[in-house]
């Protein structure tokens, strides 16, 4: 469905652009990771800080390619505030290869982790460090804690480290109560996703009572929203479920040597930020990990104050934490 679909849901190519409005140059690259080729944007600031620090930004669920505005307009902050910036396609998306809906995010930590040696050795800087946003932010620590990882710092952006499963029925209360589902449908719908992870997960992987519960909804008065969810037993959404929803985050971010930076917005509706934000501290006070600066902001899911403009606390404090590293 279109809702549960957006939470899942070394060669250089120099073609360069710049505008007089920009304080940074924008080029193209692509790196693999195994058989895949994976492109992207490196952010190269007019003026950059005297230590060279580059961040690599970890797209969110689903589709989302250079083109993401919330996307490139993290990755324009960061270039006009001196630090080199790598912006990917995701693996399936843009010009990359591979395909992101038949990927465990194992594998989408592997092309963040080689995204950011890439820039690293590219620009010959001295530090690199990873940008999560959203679902990219549960990929976030799961690079970084890898052996052979060069990374030195980690920015976590709204991304949850509840389980997968916890947040979709977060997400998915949420789009139903904005779609005007009244509190019995949304009981029902509530309903239905007990259908669906026993579906994800049972052994026999039987279909017909999700399918015939899925033919009774057409009927409901909340049919179009039912309609949206996966109807067949092949749908690349069961695989990528099963591949994903018992992965625990904090297991990562409990065991992170390295700075994190946590940013939330209080008014998100993709993410139960109250939640992720006990979770994540009792999680790491239990570690004893005390390098990490969390802060939670007035605002939704994308940080911003007004528009398209990053909240003004969050840009503050976010440069103040990068400026320390």
């Amino acid at each position: 469905m279109k809702h549960l679909l957006t939470f899942f849901i070394v060669a250089f190519f120099w073609n360069s652009s710049f505008s007089q409005e920009f304080q940074f140059t924008k080029k193209e690259t692509s790196f693999k990771n195994g058989d895949i080729t994976l492109y992207a944007d490196v952010y190269t600031p007019n003026n950059p800080k005297k230590e060279k620090i580059g961040i690599a930004i970890i797209q969110g669920a689903g589709k989302s390619d250079r083109s993401n505005v919330w996307s490139f307009l993290n990755a324009e902050f960061l270039a006009e505030n001196g630090y080199y910036v790598l912006l990917p396609d995701k693996r399936g998306c843009g010009k990359s290869e591979g395909d992101w809906k038949q990927t465990s995010f194992f594998e989408l930590a592997d092309d963040a982790a080689i995204s950011a040696a890439h820039l690293k050795k590219l620009m010959g800087l001295e530090k690199v460090g990873l940008m999560g946003l959203s679902q990219g932010g549960k990929i976030a620590p799961m690079a970084a804690s890898k052996i052979k990882s060069d990374i030195n710092f980690v920015i976590d952006i709204v991304g949850s480290a509840k389980p997968i499963s916890e947040g979709i029925i977060y997400e998915m209360t949420q789009t139903a109560m904005e779609d005007g589902l009244n509190p019995e449908e949304i009981k029902e719908m509530l309903g239905l996703h007990v259908l669906l992870d026993e579906y994800i997960f049972s052994e026999e992987r039987n279909f017909k009572p999700l399918k015939q519960k899925l033919e009774e909804l057409k009927k409901s008065t909340w049919s179009k929203f039912a309609a949206e969810y996966p109807n067949t037993s092949d749908s690349w959404v069961w695989d990528f479920a099963k591949n994903n929803y018992a992965i625990d985050i904090m297991d990562y971010w409990s065991v992170l040597k390295q700075d994190v930076f946590f940013a939330f917005g209080a008014n998100d509706h993709n993410v139960a930020t109250y939640d992720n934000v006990y979770y994540i501290q009792k999680g790491l006070y239990a570690a004893k990990k005390t390098n990490y600066e969390m802060h939670v902001y007035p605002t939704g899911h994308g940080l911003y104050q007004s528009g398209t403009t990053f909240h003004i606390d969050f840009r503050k404090d976010l440069l103040n934490w990068l400026d320390k590293r």
